[in-house]
């Protein structure tokens, strides 16, 4: 009898965990259509970061439609501009572990490109088989374990830390655990990991010229 309940509450846990759907992390699906989005390091010349050094890092976030995403916007020739924001979608697990998991890079000319392999499927909480969510890529550098992490030390001006987020995407999950037709990233865009950094004594100089010549137009008015 005890046996028996044991695994009744082992497959409750189970199907309580398959009761959420599931997106693709990949940002190198050769499904049709085909989703090639490398990531670049806007610090190296345009490179891409490489499995080589594994404080490099990407992870899947997501959630339901609506929630606030990560908005970092920066590519290979341009630096992060917008409103920053760590946002609030989770870090997503794989269901064969149930850890929420980050994962390193490729190496060679697939630099750039998540290494997941085969484990690529993540469980998106509060959405269930066949529901609509929102995902985006992240990346990081430093060997922090969370995206939270690696945003709040990038928020330190001349860390030395990069991060990059991908445009956000609004997928379909499939039908069930079974279904062939899993959410695949399409439309997942490139982005570059940026740093925070202090800006240069010059910067202040003609800020504060600027400023002194509001002033001084003002007076005049």
């Amino acid at each position: 009898m005890k046996k028996l309940l044991v695994l009744s509450a082992l497959a409750c846990t189970a199907a309580s965990v398959y009761a959420q759907g599931f997106a693709t992390f990949n940002n190198f699906d050769p499904a049709t259509p085909v989703v090639r989005s490398p990531i670049y390091l806007l610090t190296v010349g345009g490179a891409a970061p490489s499995g080589t050094d594994t404080q490099f890092r990407a992870a899947l976030l997501g959630g339901t439609t609506g929630t606030p995403f990560a908005f970092i916007t920066g590519s290979r020739t341009n630096s992060a501009s917008g409103a920053n924001s760590a946002g609030s979608l989770s870090l997503l697990a794989s269901p064969n572990t149930g850890n929420a998991t980050w994962a390193t890079f490729r190496t060679g000319t697939a630099a750039g490109f998540v290494a997941v392999g085969s484990d690529s499927p993540r469980v998106v909480p509060g959405v269930d088989f066949g529901g609509t969510a929102e995902v985006q890529v992240v990346a990081w550098s430093g060997g922090f374990s969370t995206w939270a992490q690696a945003y709040a030390a990038w928020l330190v001006p001349g860390s030395g830390v990069l991060i990059g987020a991908s445009n956000p995407l609004t997928v379909v999950l499939p039908a069930s655990a079974t279904d062939p037709n899993i959410a695949r990233l399409v439309g997942l865009e490139s982005f570059a990991m940026v740093a925070n950094v202090i800006p240069e004594p010059t910067t202040f100089a003609l800020a504060g010229l600027g400023a002194a010549a509001m002033m001084i137009f003002r007076r005049r008015k």
